[in-house]
């Protein structure tokens, strides 16, 4: 029974899903998101450059910048 915790308790663990961050213009108004920071759609940019979730990004109903399709 312990060696069956055991296993349970590495399998839980050793399974880390990484969180993709994608770049957006500003806490409001943008329009897109990004991958790079240094993307040709963030040029126009007049804010500050954030850095948050693609689920964030998408969540407010941002989507991915024609430049990096």
């Amino acid at each position: 029974m312990k060696k069956l915790t055991i296993v349970f308790f590495i399998l839980l663990t050793s399974f880390n899903t990484v969180e993709t961050k994608v770049y957006i213009c500003g806490p409001t108004g943008a329009k897109k998101y990004h991958y790079s920071e240094n993307c040709r759609g963030l040029t126009a940019c007049r804010h500050q450059i954030t850095k948050v979730s693609v689920a964030q990004a998408q969540g407010y109903g941002l989507t991915l910048c024609g430049w990096e399709d």
